[in-house]
């Protein structure tokens, strides 16, 4: 990596460390790396470049936090899957006022429990260079026939861009007064993920697939598909597995 970057960030880093308990930004999980984001001069993006100077990508979680860490998020093909995986195989969602909506996690080892009605899971098919998402009708035991899938080329371009060199931040969270609090107190520089280890992961069950598709609940998309960033994650006990790191 270009010494400039990292210093660069190392600085920006420092910066943020002092300021200490910081309240923030979102509500929700996703409150912490957007805060992060902010204080550092990141804007929002779903493009292919990574989020520091374009090369460093940001990962900020909870010190003592068991959730899973995104590596990155993206929408399968066919355009528009999404939303008829939501309408065929979605569960009714009482916050959603009984729209469906589907939130699971599953791997390539084997198909999961989606409500007892559908099984998901991963399957890589070298020749056609894919990874497919299939689902099990868990009544009948039969494979249903939607091409739910991802092309290597695009999950490659993905990884050497946006995963090549990752600044894993932790911080401690506390709430005051019904608000979320962070303070940045460390970052580990996380790098050696290649494509092809990531297809290898896969297939170890150590890289996850998580989807997560919700719904508009009002306004004048109400009823419409919104996905809130499905995707591939990890667990962060295997963080050693998946990545060599270094304290920064």
């Amino acid at each position: 990596m270009n010494n400039g970057v990292l210093e660069g960030f190392k600085k920006d880093f420092s910066v943020i460390k002092e300021k200490g308990w910081v309240e923030s930004h979102r509500k929700h999980d996703t409150g912490i790396g957007k805060t992060f984001e902010d204080l550092i001069g990141i804007v929002e993006n779903n493009n292919y470049l990574a989020d520091y100077q374009g090369i460093l990508e940001l990962k900020a979680s909870r010190i003592l936090s068991e959730s899973m860490v995104t590596l990155f998020t993206k929408a399968p093909q066919p355009r528009g899957i999404n939303s008829l995986m939501r309408e065929k195989y979605g569960n009714p969602d009482p916050k959603a006022d009984g729209l469906k909506t589907i939130h699971t996690t599953f791997s390539a080892l084997k198909f999961n429990n989606f409500v007892k009605n559908y099984g998901f899971k991963l399957e890589i098919n070298e020749s056609e260079r894919r990874i497919y998402i299939l689902v099990k009708n868990l009544k009948t035991g039969e494979i249903e026939d939607t091409d739910i899938y991802y092309e290597f080329d695009t999950l490659k371009t993905i990884i050497e861009n946006k995963c090549k060199y990752i600044a894993h931040i932790n911080a401690e969270s506390k709430k005051l007064d019904g608000k979320e609090y962070f303070r940045f107190k460390e970052c580990y520089l996380l790098t050696g993920l290649t494509f092809e280890k990531f297809i290898q992961l896969i297939k170890e069950g150590l890289i996850l697939y998580d989807i997560r598709i919700g719904v508009f609940r009002s306004g004048k998309n109400k009823g419409k598909t919104h996905d809130h960033g499905s995707g591939f994650r990890f667990k962060k006990n295997n963080l050693e597995e998946i990545f060599d790191f270094e304290k920064i």
